[in-house]
């Protein structure tokens, strides 16, 4: 046990930072991203795949990545509001604007927690994270252009989605 300790904490100690740093895009509040690390890093630490990844920061990432969606998922069920603790946006002139920006960025975090597989893990990998499609190839094993391609069915899906929202909340109004 302590051997995989040791391990969970060179793993944090090398990307603890951008981890924390895509947790709080996720889930819009540095009070949670931090709460979310302590369990990941709790999950990391417990967990057998973490011993059998070929690439430990991939394997981290991706637990990152699925523990803010079904923090998500946990929080809208409860009907808790998102972001409570949300940082400031940044060149927006009014309150207003703020509150539209912060609720358009939760309902296309929504909408992406709907995605699978690869089309999630290049969304966040390209929009969350900002890494380049050649960097996502790299480190997915793929091909950019493939990778762009899925990035582009997803954004399509996203978008589907998002009209699907709009068309229910102006159903209800």
């Amino acid at each position: 046990m302590r051997e995989r300790q040791k391990k969970t904490l060179d793993l944090l100690q090398s990307c603890g930072t951008p981890l924390y740093a895509m947790l709080t895009r996720l889930t819009l509040s540095e009070n949670d991203a931090g709460d979310l690390m302590q369990e990941l890093f709790i999950r990391l630490s417990q967990s057998k795949g973490l011993d059998k990844a070929k690439d430990p920061i991939a394997y981290a990432r991706r637990a990152a990545v699925n523990l803010a969606f079904e923090w998500r998922r946990k929080r809208k069920a409860r009907f808790e509001p998102l972001g409570h603790h949300c940082m400031p946006a940044q060149n927006q002139p009014s309150a207003l604007g703020t509150v539209i920006q912060k609720e358009q960025l939760e309902q296309v975090l929504d909408a992406a927690a709907k995605l699978k597989g690869l089309a999630r893990e290049v969304i966040v990998m390209h929009y969350i994270e900002r890494q380049s499609y050649e960097q996502i190839a790299g480190r997915l094993g793929k091909n950019p252009a493939h990778i762009r391609s899925v990035s582009a069915k997803a954004l399509a899906r996203i978008r589907v989605l998002l009209r699907g929202q709009l068309r229910r909340q102006d159903a209800e109004e």
